[in-house]
């Protein structure tokens, strides 16, 4: 009879090394995979939260364009004189446009006119509306600031009737200079990426 041979059971050093091997590329792995969803996740909520903010922005400026009255407007800070409408690229203190709106809600019936003075300037990177509690403001009135969108490069605006467009349209305050039919505004987020929106302004006459 034979004798048996020793047989060893067990791993061996280098199956445990290839399995340890084999065991950090499929974690190398999963970090990668976690890493990048994470990445995408907050990519998409970014972009989320920048596509919320313009909505919003262009809601705004709809509505306002929309509701614009042509009543003049003086600024008793400022010394250009009444104007019905002012349009232009932004201007070096960034003054985009100014106007006059009507259809303020007064939900607490305030003693006040439904009418607004409201100007739209370009600052620092954002799109920025002020609004004032009366068409001629003062000092003392209330002026409420708010940024619309941020992260521009520039803002391009041109005004126009009909089939006419030009970029500096002027309305005085007495009424005689016919108002924009319309506006174009093209927000400038980086060379390649740009958004222009058209609006009519009041009943587009």
């Amino acid at each position: 009879m034979s004798p048996r041979g020793n047989s060893q059971a067990g791993v061996t050093l280098i199956e445990t090394l290839v399995a340890l091997f084999v065991i950090a590329l499929m974690a190398t792995a999963g970090a990668v995979m976690t890493n990048q969803s994470l990445r995408g996740a907050r990519a998409v909520e970014t972009r989320g939260d920048a596509a919320s903010e313009m909505s919003i922005a262009l809601g705004i400026l709809s509505a306002d364009l929309a509701a614009y009255t042509g009543r003049s407007s003086e600024d008793a800070a400022a010394s250009e004189g009444p104007l019905a409408f002012s349009g232009h690229p932004p201007r070096h203190d960034g003054r985009l446009m100014v106007f006059v709106r009507n259809g303020w809600d007064n939900p607490l019936g305030e003693t006040r006119s439904d009418l607004q003075r409201v100007e739209y300037l370009f600052s620092n990177g954002a799109l920025i509306r002020r609004s004032w509690a009366a068409p001629d403001p003062v000092p003392a009135t209330p002026m409420v600031e708010e940024v619309l969108l941020t992260g521009l490069q520039g803002v391009e605006a041109r005004f126009g009737r009909a089939e006419t467009w030009q970029e500096d349209w002027r309305v005085a305050g007495t009424g005689d200079d016919p108002a924009p039919q319309k506006v174009e505004l093209t927000f400038i987020f980086a060379p390649d990426d740009t958004l222009t929106a058209r609006y009519l302004i009041g009943a587009g006459a």
